[in-house]
C-alpha cells in the first residue's frame, strides 16, 4: 500500500464517522435538493427510454436518485456501511461497493455517470476519470461536481498538504481551481456547460471563497 493509498484509507474512516453525524444525512439531502435537482431535471428531459445512470462516490444521498426514471447504480466505497446507517433511506437501485479507481461496468454501459462532491477525495482522480470515460456511451454524458478553491487558497493548501503534513486536511488530498479542473477533464472529455450551483457571498473576500460547480461533459 503506498502513500496515496494509506492516506485515502485514514480519510475513509473520517468520512463514516462524518456520516454518523446527528443531522448530516437532512442537511446534504437539502444541498443536493437546492444545488443540483435543478441540473438534473434539465439533463432527464434530454435521456433516452430507460437510460443507465450511474452515481460515482454517491455518499447516502445518491444524488441521481432525483432522475424520474432509468437503471440507477449507486456506488460508493462506503456503501455497505451507509447500508446499515441509512437502511430506510437509501433509493431503490442497484448498490455496488467500489471505489471508482476500478468500476465494475462494462464498456459504453451508461447514459449518465454523476460525481459530485467525490473526485477530490479519490485515490488517483485521474484513473477514476479514464474509467469513467470507458463506461460512458458515447452520446453520453458526464456530470462532475466540485467545491473549487480560488487560485491563492489552492496554492496554500497545496503548499501545507506537501510541507506541512501535521496540518493538511487528510479527507481532501487534491485541491482543484476552475484552471486545473479545466485542464484536468480536457484529457478525457469535451466541456460542454459549466454550472455554478453555489458560492458563498461577503462584503470583502467573495472571491476567497470556494465555489461548487457542476461540469457537464461528454466524450473527446
Amino acid at each position: 500500500m503506498d502513500d496515496k493509498e494509506k492516506r485515502w484509507s485514514k480519510a475513509q474512516l473520517k468520512e463514516d464517522e462524518f456520516w454518523q453525524r446527528d443531522n448530516v444525512y437532512d442537511d446534504e439531502l437539502n444541498r443536493v435538493l437546492t444545488r443540483y435537482k435543478p441540473t438534473i431535471d434539465r439533463l432527464a428531459e434530454q435521456l433516452p427510454e430507460n437510460p443507465v445512470i450511474l452515481d460515482v462516490g454517491c455518499g447516502p444521498t445518491c444524488p441521481t436518485h432525483l432522475f424520474p426514471s432509468g437503471l440507477k447504480i449507486y456506488l460508493d466505497p462506503l456503501m455497505d456501511s451507509y447500508g446499515k446507517t441509512y437502511s430506510g433511506k437509501l433509493p431503490e437501485g442497484s448498490k455496488l461497493t467500489s471505489t471508482a479507481e476500478m468500476l465494475p461496468l462494462d464498456d459504453n454501459a451508461a447514459d449518465i455517470v454523476f460525481c459530485v462532491n467525490a473526485l477530490d477525495h479519490m485515490i488517483y482522480p485521474g484513473k477514476a476519470l479514464s474509467e469513467i470515460r470507458r463506461v460512458l456511451k458515447e452520446s453520453g454524458t458526464f456530470v462532475l461536481g466540485l467545491f473549487l478553491h480560488p487560485p491563492p487558497i489552492a496554492v496554500i493548501r497545496r503548499f501545507v498538504d506537501k510541507y506541512l503534513p501535521m496540518f493538511r486536511e487528510d479527507a481532501h488530498p487534491y485541491s482543484y481551481t476552475v484552471k486545473s479542473t479545466r485542464k484536468m477533464l480536457s484529457e478525457y472529455f469535451n466541456i460542454k456547460d459549466e454550472v455554478s450551483v453555489y458560492r458563498k457571498e461577503s462584503a470583502m473576500f467573495t472571491s476567497l471563497h470556494r465555489e461548487d460547480r457542476l461540469f457537464l461533459c461528454g466524450k473527446n
